[in-house]
């Protein structure tokens, strides 16, 4: 059922519908409730708890923000004007609406159990291998998909007919923005698989590759998982998207780090140095091309909605505006240098957002526990072993895009790479916590042995 969401959920304009987002929180709850069954370790554990009492403290919050005349201090000044000019007698909330919206519940559910689906699965490592298979080949597949659409029917997406971005490729999905982000993340994990693959060639069989017949699946495995990244990231590139591809290049530039220093073990100060210059040498080629060379980084508008939501922030800086109040609260911030064009339903920065609505202290546990989930799954990466050296640095690179572009867009707002994210980070999490229990262990039972040899040892001399 975990599988079947992944794969399926960038399927239908990206999930956008309220159906494929009710559909898609009943498909994974049932899968995350199945897994409540399977015992998981301490170190899974206690990411499960974080994750929960994160949950806990943004739902407290939504519904303290709709109780009514609970805090009558911080109560939205519109309920006093509405029972004035309506002659009502409507009770004041800190929220602007009356009750929490219908889509912000979907995806804060669709979050929960997505998140816990992929934690449960990676408890079996077959499985966990299993679910990253089927993103990957998924993945490219969509990416191929917007290829020949780009091709065949440029004006179309799936059956219906292209409103915006024509000439981009946007794959299922309704904005390209988002389609970038999620065929980053398949660039990543192709090409880190590539790169595993790569380090499993020595010199000598590198020579005598052509020759040697043992050598031939690998290449041909090398060949194909190195042209699928290379697909996928000629695919972000038609994507058009200037965030979507300086942050696929940070997640990727990361995760390829993660995979030499695991392999090396060089020193910090030569990790960062490297790191440092990658990023200035990734810094010039990127300010040269597409978009990103001719029309810079950032848009006017854009610089408009980050600074009405700094404002609206100021003005209700501990609890917010209310849970997906958004699109009602921003109109009355527009200004005459305000972009007159479409419509701001979101503030194209999710952390922002989430300040706007909830308050700065739950934007800044959100923004802490990301920081974490990079760390836990940065730090696996470095002690991984087997498959794990190709499994924790890609979701490392893909949770570094992800938070990245989230920051400047509203991808992770988009039901169908939020569920996709959402196992992949799980699944992440749970085998990077996993392994380091297990590491835990094994080096305290060679330590009872030890000590036990050198007990038996003296008692011998003595």
């Amino acid at each position: 059922m975990t599988i079947a969401a992944l794969v399926l959920a960038p399927l239908f304009f990206g999930s956008v519908d309220p159906f494929w987002t009710v559909t898609w929180t009943i498909v994974l709850s049932i899968s995350a409730l199945c897994g409540l069954a399977i015992p998981v370790g301490a170190a899974p554990n206690r990411i499960l708890l974080i994750f929960l009492a994160l949950c806990g403290a943004y739902a407290l919050v939504a519904l303290v923000q709709v109780a009514p005349n609970l805090i009558g201090a911080w109560a939205d000044p519109i309920w006093e004007r509405a029972n004035k000019l309506l002659d009502l007698n409507v009770p004041a909330r800190i929220s602007s609406r009356a009750e929490i919206p219908p889509a912000a519940v979907g995806h804060f559910f669709l979050l929960v159990s997505s998140f816990l689906s992929g934690l449960f699965v990676s408890t079996s490592r077959r499985n966990g291998d299993l679910l990253m298979a089927f993103a990957r080949y998924s993945i490219l597949l969509y990416a191929v998909y917007g290829l020949v659409a780009l091709i065949l029917t440029p004006n179309m997406v799936l059956w219906a007919p292209k409103l915006a971005y024509q000439g981009y490729l946007t794959a299922t999905f309704v904005n390209h923005n988002t389609a970038a982000t999620y065929i980053g993340a398949g660039a990543i994990l192709w090409l880190c698989s590539a790169y595993l693959s790569l380090q499993s060639l020595n010199y000598s069989s590198i020579r005598l590759l052509l020759l040697m017949p043992s050598n031939e699946a690998l290449a041909f495995k090398l060949m194909f998982r190195a042209a699928a990244g290379l697909a996928c990231f000629f695919a972000l590139l038609l994507t058009g998207s200037r965030g979507g591809l300086i942050c696929t290049c940070v997640g990727l530039l990361v995760a390829m780090g993660l995979m030499v220093s695991g392999r090396l073990k060089a020193r910090t100060w030569y990790v960062l140095g490297c790191g440092s210059a990658a990023l200035v040498l990734l810094a010039v080629w990127l300010s040269g091309i597409g978009r990103i060379g001719s029309q810079g980084l950032f848009d006017s508008g854009r610089w408009s909605v980050f600074e009405a939501s700094l404002e609206l922030i100021r003005q209700r800086p501990l609890l917010g505006g209310g849970a997906g109040t958004f699109a009602d609260l921003f109109p009355a911030m527009r200004t005459s240098t305000s972009s007159i064009w479409g419509v701001w339903d979101y503030a194209h920065s999710t952390i922002l957002e989430i300040a706007v609505e909830m308050g700065i202290p739950i934007a800044t546990a959100i923004a802490i526990a990301a920081a974490g989930s990079i760390f836990v799954l940065g730090r696996g990466a470095l002690e991984s072993r087997g498959r794990d050296r190709e499994l924790l640095p890609a979701v490392t690179g893909i949770a570094v895009l992800a938070y990245l572009h989230s920051t400047i867009d509203f991808s992770l707002q988009i039901p169908g790479f939020l569920v996709v994210f959402g196992i992949v980070l799980g699944c992440g999490l749970g085998r990077a916590s996993s392994n380091r229990e297990t590491t835990g262990e094994a080096r305290s039972r060679a330590s009872v042995r030890t000590g036990r040899a050198e007990v038996a040892s003296r008692g011998r001399a003595g």
